[in-house]
């Protein structure tokens, strides 16, 4: 047997492709397949099947893609209603492919549809020696229940009882999530990326809370904020994502033509980091660094109903840019600027600029009063520790917040752990609000305690901080 996890990085996803004798199969595939099929290949063996634990929110699956390879079977709970061809599996149920026996458990509560599958090598006997345990089970987690606000505490509960039968599996098991550090799908996900049964049952927190009304009490207490993208992403999923070969191939626009596009109403994604961002970019432009966690924050904030207008520093970053939005749902893009930014200054278009500051000059602005300090983290990593007296706001909520500080005499600063959240929160300023007077701050509360400048905290349950954020 053959076993290999991939990791996608920014959605802290994991994928697995495992291979017997004859063929392989993939286990929630990203939307990015060419990973497996290069495996497959140096495998010299076919992809013959897709199993989906459940339907994901965070990511856009890529099963519709596998399914064009001649022979390759989706097989998913039957709970999941799946609109795609597939085979859908009843609880309990035992099927063999290639030298593997896979057995299905339904365990409700992260989603309604969640599965198990263990898996048999039968080459070395019937019984199981792993489990693909999607998003119910993570390593030092469990799934978080409230994707679907309206019956949280139902998920909740029926999340506890999952739980007591995947822990009954056996503590030799080894447990292979869909998720690590850094996913928003659970609250406190360990950066390591495989763990056992009983490695679970000793030291992972969620798993040993009892009896079932603290367990809901405290799962749900503290979640992290549910990005815009998720349930678009569920329900993509159920009905099956189209085919990235079909949509429409981005081109390239002059900045004469960019312009003319921009003012029709399209949405313009400067893929930059934030110092070329904050010295000139294009009015009213989206901030979002593909070397930050681009998929997520552009799901959550860019709508899938507007079209897209990206501006990038190479080929690469452009290639990345268009993973990071079929990732997440977000086919709708039509072009690129041709030459960059560079390009629109040659042409003597306008542009903005949003001032960019040192942890320093922060802390002695923020001890003169001279500006308004906004923390753009989530409320896990503000809780944990932040500057005294600064707001928290997570950066997709500036679209809403801005009013609060738009019309202050003094400037807005924000923050988040490097910069790259807090450039996006900027540019949500400059684009929704009457206000010019917009800082971010470089380098970020790493930055600041660096410096040994002063942190506040105000936990009130152990998170991880994850750079991955950025």
């Amino acid at each position: 047997m053959e076993f290999r996890q991939i990791y996608t990085p920014g959605l802290a996803h994991l994928s697995y492709l495992i291979s017997g004798r004859k063929s392989c199969i993939v286990v929630d595939p990203a939307r990015d397949v060419s990973r497996y099929l290069q495996i497959a290949e140096t495998l010299k063996l076919p992809i013959t099947a897709v199993i989906l634990t459940h339907l994901h929110a965070d990511f856009i699956s890529g099963h519709m893609e596998l399914a064009q390879i001649p022979g390759v079977e989706i097989f998913i709970s039957k709970k999941a209603e799946a609109v795609f061809p597939h085979y859908g599996l009843s609880d309990g149920e035992e099927f063999k492919h290639d030298q593997f026996l896979i057995k299905m458990l339904e365990t409700p509560g992260h989603t309604p549809e969640s599965s198990v599958l263990t898996v048999a090598d039968m080459e070395k006997g019937l019984v199981p020696v792993l489990v693909f345990s999607g998003d119910t089970l993570l390593v030092g987690d469990v799934g978080r229940p409230d994707l679907f606000p309206y019956i949280k505490e139902e998920l909740a509960l029926f999340l506890y009882h999952s739980l007591r039968r995947i822990e009954k599996l056996g503590d030799q098991l080894e447990v292979y999530p869909a998720h690590g550090a850094g996913s928003l799908c659970g609250k406190e996900l360990s950066a390591k990326l495989t763990s056992t049964i009983g490695t679970e049952r000793l030291y992972n927190k969620s798993l040993n809370i009892h009896p079932e009304k603290e367990f809901i009490k405290q799962l749900l207490s503290g979640m992290p904020e549910v990005p815009d993208h998720f349930s678009r992403c569920s329900r993509i999923n159920r009905l099956g994502p189209n085919l990235i070969s079909e949509l429409p191939q981005p081109k390239a626009y002059n900045p004469g033509e960019f312009l003319q596009m921009a003012a029709m109403g399209c949405l313009v994604v400067d893929t930059r980091d934030p110092i070329p961002f904050c010295s000139a970019h294009i009015p009213g432009a989206y901030a979002l660094s593909v070397k930050g966690n681009f998929a997520t924050f552009a799901g959550w904030v860019l709508s899938p109903e507007k079209t897209l207008l990206l501006v990038t520093e190479s080929q690469n970053d452009l290639e990345k840019a268009l993973r990071g939005l079929y990732s997440v749902g977000l086919d709708n893009v039509a072009g690129y600027l041709h030459g960059g930014l560079t390009a629109w200054a040659a042409s003597g278009l306008k542009t903005a600029r949003i001032e960019n500051i040192s942890a320093e000059e922060l802390q002695m602005r923020w001890l003169a009063k001279d500006l308004i300090l906004v923390d753009v983290r989530l409320k896990s990593e503000f809780d944990l520790a932040h500057i005294p007296d600064s707001i928290h706001a997570p950066a997709p909520d500036v679209r809403r917040r801005y009013r609060e500080w738009e019309d202050c005499d003094k400037p807005v600063a924000f923050i988040c752990n490097t910069g790259s959240r807090s450039l996006l929160a900027a540019s949500l300023m400059l684009r929704h609000s009457r206000t010019n007077k917009v800082i971010n701050v470089m380098g970020g509360t790493d930055a600041w305690a660096k410096m040994g400048y002063p942190l506040v905290s105000t936990e009130v349950w152990p998170f991880d901080i994850t750079d991955d954020q950025d």
